[in-house]
């Protein structure tokens, strides 16, 4: 085994992973490729949050095992043309949201051969499955018969952990030692006295998923800005949301351990970093349920965004891929003023306008929560941009109730919403109030409401900026530009507002700021003309 290649689907905790496990596989020697039919090792990070991400997870799956394997030349680089074709030996793994929520469907699809959930050590079950197959791959053909029948047909039940992971074949399945949130809590009130019990507790339950793969410290494949992840677990129960059933547990990263990372990051080129988290507002929190967490003399998000300006040297953009009302305390609001790197651009999902649906939902906001939360930004910044996300035709969403969302995205100006029907994912409470569904014309409906409204507001917002100068950092040319004919000359980047802006220049300055004159600006492109480069030293 030599060679691998990583699928990922979903957000930006997913990619941050991704980049984590393909760290891990370098440093057992493997060499990362850029098709899958070169790869001995597939590797699919799936997304589970709607029933539309649970089923491209698994086309993807499908997609990656339909590949035939083209064995390299041991003269030749990985992706070159010097490739003769073998059809058998290729080794898949299924991990991520899905593979946790679904992981005995994972298991059971011919050709998988190891399904890693978020409850399973993923470092520790990489390097285990990696030593295996090299050992195996080391062994004379014909001479000990392959016990492994997991690549070639579905596994036995006995092969399946009590989780539905994947164990080693010809074993028994190892216990699982770590203890339930319940188990906490239990053992929390039983022994209130023994923190020190509560501390090795709460440790054993974080070194489960994500936690145990290696800080990143090198360049973000395909990225100019760098993901940085710096929490993860929900418990907020939002009714129409999996993500508590998959990532039950909240744990954060300590603030001079994100600091050492976004150093090494920037080092690597990334001089944009995008904090994120599954819930990011509760960095710092065992709990994403305000109600009940701790109030800290001062909170911990606004401490890390601290320590990230002033210690980074180097770090020219920050962004927060997430907040929430509850989140902007006055402490945080000060901190995000206070520093330059802080891009005047937030991601506020709204997913509704109704203070009915809100409650429905289990969002821990009300409509005038949200709508205070835009006008104390757009106090505190120049002409914040505001994009967001809303969900479509929730159960018993009425035309009264549409128009309200309407109106909060007609205060807010949105530059960007990202709206979505609502799915009706199992396991949800949502999922269950099927006589409140709504039908697809009317969700479509509003759905084509939204998108042009956005649209408008969009091109508002950005024809603000024509005849100003605006600093871009420069992208690579994304499908679209390839495919328009207008766009094939054109280099693009994204502004500190985070619309994209593209201009003219025959030298490749992609990963570079620039600085460019908006000159005009149409319904979906804003254009301009280079003034001078930016040194970022």
């Amino acid at each position: 085994m030599r060679t691998f290649y990583i699928s990922t689907l979903g957000c930006k905790v997913n990619h941050y992973e991704t980049e984590q496990i393909a760290l891990l596989l370098r440093s057992r020697g493997l060499i990362q490729v850029q098709q899958p039919d070169a790869a001995d090792l597939r590797l699919v990070n799936t997304c589970s949050v709607t029933i539309q991400a649970a089923s491209k997870s698994r086309q993807a799956v499908r997609q990656l095992l339909r590949q035939p394997l083209w064995q390299l030349s041991s003269s030749s680089v990985p992706g070159t043309e010097h490739q003769s074709r073998r059809s058998t030996g290729q080794r898949v793994i299924v991990a991520g949201c899905w593979a946790t929520s679904d992981p005995a469907e994972a298991a059971q699809m011919p050709g998988v051969s190891a399904v890693l959930g978020h409850r399973d050590n993923l470092a520790e079950q990489l390097d285990h499955l990696l030593t295996r197959w090299q050992n195996e791959d080391q062994k004379p053909p014909n001479k000990t018969p392959n016990t492994d029948t997991t690549a070639d047909s579905p596994p036995s039940p006995e092969s399946l952990g009590n989780d539905g992971s994947m164990i080693e074949a010809g074993t028994l399945a190892r216990p699982r030692t770590e203890p339930s949130k319940s188990q906490i809590l239990r053992y929390v009130k039983e022994n209130p006295a023994q923190k020190q019990g509560v501390t090795e507790v709460l440790r054993s339950v974080t070194q489960v998923g994500a936690a145990t793969l290696p800080q990143l410290n090198s360049r973000q494949d395909g990225h100019q800005r760098a993901f940085l992840k710096i929490q993860d677990g929900c418990d907020a129960h939002c009714t129409y949301c999996i993500i508590p059933s998959l990532r039950p547990v909240l744990w954060s990263r300590r603030v001079d351990e994100v600091v050492a990372e976004a150093c090494r990051l920037v080092e690597a080129g990334h001089i944009e970093l995008v904090l994120t988290g599954i819930f990011l507002g509760a960095y710092g929190q065992s709990t994403a349920l305000r109600r009940r967490q701790q109030k800290p003399s001062g909170q911990p998000l606004s401490r890390l965004i601290e320590a990230l300006c002033t210690q980074v040297s180097g770090l020219r953009r920050l962004r927060l891929s997430s907040l929430e009302s509850g989140d902007l305390s006055d402490a945080l609001l000060a901190t995000l003023r206070a520093y330059p790197q802080v891009v005047p651009h937030f991601h506020l999902p709204l997913q509704s306008g109704s203070d009915v649906l809100l409650r429905r939902m289990n969002r821990q906001y009300s409509r005038s929560d949200f709508l205070a939360m835009v006008d104390r930004l757009r106090k505190a910044f120049d002409r914040p941009a505001l994009t967001t996300d809303i969900i479509v035709g929730f159960p018993g969403e009425t035309d009264e109730e549409f128009q309200q969302t309407l109106e909060v995205v007609n205060h807010a100006g949105f530059i960007h919403i990202h709206a979505f029907p609502f799915s009706p994912r199992p396991g949800t409470a949502a999922a269950r109030w099927k006589g409140d569904f709504i039908h697809g014309p009317i969700v479509n409906g509003r759905m084509d409401t939204l998108r042009q409204r956005a649209v408008e507001h969009s091109l508002a917002f950005r024809r603000q900026f024509v005849g100003k100068t605006v600093e871009l950092m420069v992208e690579r040319r994304n499908a679209e530009g390839r495919s328009d004919a207008q766009l094939l000359s054109l280099q693009h980047g994204r502004c500190e507002r985070y619309f994209p802006v593209y201009f003219e220049f025959p030298q490749q300055v992609i990963g570079q700021c620039v600085k460019v004159r908006i000159d005009r600006v149409t319904a979906q492109r804003t254009f301009g003309t280079l003034v001078s480069a930016i040194n970022s030293d």
